[in-house]
């Protein structure tokens, strides 16, 4: 049987005013649960659908994830909380029975007249192999959705090899089935692992995102590439059972897509 694409997995159905169905196929679950950055693309696909007018892009993303989804369906619920010349800010949260799941504020965009600069140049490395073959650590928690995407370590120690550090790693990140570039898949790469702390541990723990926000840095819709984009991974600090996840992500021509940092929970 073959395992549902990710726009499967992000697919919905309208209700009307603002609100949507949508459910997570069993190939797309980690050990029994909805990966945090699957319920941030159902999110932004539902306001996505609720943003219509194509001048505005995604430019801001933050969620806050407050449990992960049961067994069976949940709505995504979207609110245009103010629409301005160059602005449209909004609200999106994820409801199951009568359970808030997540919450998240996003905002979509014009281009404004302004100077540009850029100091944030893409790592060089080797291009992504052919074939969309993983070649990165993907953790055992992490299937079955971890079949469903592709990671192709370039720079950095492996996992449980540096106890010393640093704590950052570089390498191409995508999906098993290649689609273009667009913000949700977007928050689902940046979520997907290649996690600059791990290189220090002895052992894996599992971690939950609590917080999370991404700010689009391109338009999408002209970015050249299928999906796989480098991510520069880094961890700055891991204190009392919590740490940061900063990621930097370029479309392979060099440029910059976008930068998002998470807090994470440490469960053990």
């Amino acid at each position: 049987m073959t395992a549902a694409s990710f726009d499967e997995a992000i697919a919905h159905t309208p209700l009307g005013d603002g609100r949507f169905l949508t459910s997570t196929p069993p190939s797309w679950m980690a050990s029994g649960r909805v990966p945090a950055g699957l319920v941030e693309a159902q999110l932004m696909a539902g306001l996505a659908a609720t943003v219509t007018d194509a001048q505005y892009r995604p430019l801001s993303f933050t969620a806050h994830l407050l449990r992960a989804p049961g067994e069976g369906d949940y709505e995504v619920q979207t609110d245009v909380l103010r629409t301005g010349r160059t602005l449209i800010s909004t609200a999106a949260r994820v409801v199951q029975g009568n359970k808030l799941i997540a919450t998240a504020l996003a905002s979509f965009a014009t281009d404004r007249p302004s100077p540009e600069f850029d100091e944030l140049p893409m790592p060089e490395v080797a291009p992504p192999t052919p074939g969309r073959e993983t070649d990165g650590y993907v953790p055992e928690f992490a299937y079955p959705y971890g079949d469903n995407v592709v990671m192709q370590d370039r720079l950095g120690p492996k996992p449980f090899t540096a106890p010393d550090g640093p704590m950052e790693r570089v390498g191409w990140a995508g999906f098993a089935q290649a689609r273009p570039i667009d913000a949700p898949g977007l928050l689902m790469i940046g979520d997907i692992g290649m996690m600059g702390w791990w290189v220090r541990l002895d052992r894996m723990y599992t971690t939950a995102t609590l917080d999370h926000t991404t700010y689009f840095r391109a338009d999408l819709s002209q970015a050249k590439a299928d999906d796989m984009v480098l991510l520069r991974s880094r961890t700055g600090l891991v204190r009392g059972g919590y740490l940061d996840w900063d990621l930097d992500i370029w479309a392979p021509d060099g440029t910059l897509l976008c930068q998002s940092r998470q807090i994470l929970a440490i469960l053990g």
